[in-house]
């Protein structure tokens, strides 16, 4: 019987270590070959958690083939070479997250910090402090405060052309929290779908609150909507202004079938994380999801963190009317999560126009940072092994190589000099041959000649 001490996960969720657990058991030897496993109901009575945590656990480790099935018999152990120290954990690893420290990382996506308004911002918290004594002391409304709501509103009807009330904003701090709010509002029971490839702290935040999720592929014109419909989904996560991470601007027609697909269902939902839309260098942001609803099916989801920087918590969502009643009538003894200065402040960066000028100087930086980056590429002898794909958005793009080295083998002999580098198929759960040899280029907090010293650290490796 399989006996964990789940009391030792520190900052993992539970399926994550339970994960762990089992395959590393299985690589030192301690579950032999063809070992039959608990099943899943009695490991979860064992250790006194949920059923969907051992379910999770058991299907990312059949899926990178730790474990097999027998049909009406249960799970068994595979096939793999025992006894030696397993080193990464791809399963859990959140690919983008700083485990340690590195000279140079490619798979950061954060804000340009160097570019962040210190001036403006030490000036409109100045006023703050100066002119809302009063307001700062008083407690903030449960959506967060009026006028900082009325300023997102003005935003997204002018940028992203939605007609939104702020009645139907809600502001928190950071989207983990929001999304935490979203699950309890549409309820444990929904079955929620991902992109595949995709964001993946969206799944860790699923997993941690116990509900059911399908990963869903994508192609060129972004998520099946014919995948996603024979899943049996209620609620699907998209990105479609700029898929993170194959860059995928998700085009009118698929958007029409997504809109069609909610409004077959009386409670199916789109949630629309708009992360990073703000930077598109060619013409206009395409115009929200949200904005073609005629059925109010959709979850707008954005924050401030990327287009200012990691540290601003300020993340808001716009619930349909129908959402927004339920949230009013039961979940609104939940406190506002941001501070009345915070709140304040931002205000003032965005009446006084300094968040508009900020995302125009953002926009000239990255669009100039990203065409001196792909003409050191276009200069390089890599060229004959490289295909460059990116969409004139977003700040990182792709990279696909015509080498016969495995993504595991670049990512190491990289990590050897200290390079932070990520593959697109680390962001898969299905299909990763599909997506291998493809590298995620971020760019947005990297310096050239970073990116300079990683393309010499290539060559070496790959010519």
């Amino acid at each position: 019987m399989l006996t964990y001490d789940l009391s030792n996960r520190g900052n993992k969720t539970m399926y994550e270590y339970l994960y762990e657990c089992i395959r590393e058991d299985i690589m030192q030897g301690r579950i032999k070959e063809n070992e039959k496993l608990p099943s899943k109901r009695m490991l979860a009575k064992q250790h006194h958690i949920s059923l969907k945590t051992v379910e999770n656990a058991y299907e990312q480790l059949l899926l990178e083939g730790y474990l097999y099935t027998k049909e009406r018999s249960g799970y068994y152990a595979g096939a793999v070479e025992t006894g030696y120290e397993v080193k990464e954990s791809p399963a859990i690893y959140e690919p983008g997250q700083q485990q340690e420290e590195y000279q140079i990382n490619l798979a950061n996506n954060q804000a340009a910090l160097d570019k962040f308004p210190y001036s403006q911002w030490a000036k409109v918290m100045r006023e703050v402090l100066s002119i809302r004594e009063r307001e700062l002391l008083d407690t903030v409304p449960f959506q967060g405060i009026y006028e900082l709501r009325k300023e997102i509103a003005e935003y997204l009807y002018e940028y992203r052309g939605m007609q939104v009330s702020p009645e139907r904003i809600i502001v928190g701090a950071g989207t983990e929290y929001l999304y935490g709010r979203l699950i309890h509002l549409l309820g444990r029971d929904c079955v929620y779908a991902v992109e595949d490839p995709g964001y993946q702290k969206i799944t860790k935040l699923y997993a941690a609150n116990d509900v059911t999720w399908k990963y869903i592929g994508i192609d060129e014109y972004g998520i099946s909507v014919e995948e996603l419909a024979k899943s049996g989904a209620d609620v699907v996560h998209v990105s479609p202004g700029h898929h993170f991470p194959t860059g995928t601007i998700m085009p009118v027609g698929r958007r029409q079938k997504l809109l069609e697909w909610a409004a077959e269902e009386r409670d199916r939902y789109i949630i629309e994380d708009d992360y990073d839309s703000e930077f598109r260098f060619v013409k206009r942001p395409v115009p929200a999801v949200q904005s073609m609803d005629m059925n109010h099916r959709v979850i707008y989801m954005n924050n401030f963190s990327k287009t200012l920087a990691p540290s601003i918590r300020i993340s808001y969502m716009v619930l349909p009317q129908k959402l927004m009643d339920r949230y009013v009538s039961t979940m609104n003894f939940y406190s506002c999560t941001v501070s009345a200065f915070e709140q304040y402040a931002m205000v003032e960066f965005m009446q006084k126009g300094y968040f508009e000028r900020h995302i125009q100087r953002m926009k000239n930086y990255y669009k100039s940072k990203r065409d001196s980056i792909l003409k050191l590429l276009q200069e390089s002898p890599l060229m004959t092994l490289l295909v460059i794909e990116e969409k004139d958005a977003g700040n990182h793009f792709l990279l696909k190589i015509d080498t016969q080295l495995s993504d595991v083998q670049i990512k190491w002999a990289m990590k050897d000099v200290g390079i932070k580098l990520d593959f697109l198929s680390e962001f898969c759960m299905q299909n990763k041959e599909e997506h291998m040899h493809t590298m995620i280029i971020n760019y947005s907090n990297l310096k050239e000649e970073e990116f300079q010293a990683a393309l010499r650290r290539l060559e070496e490796i790959l010519l």
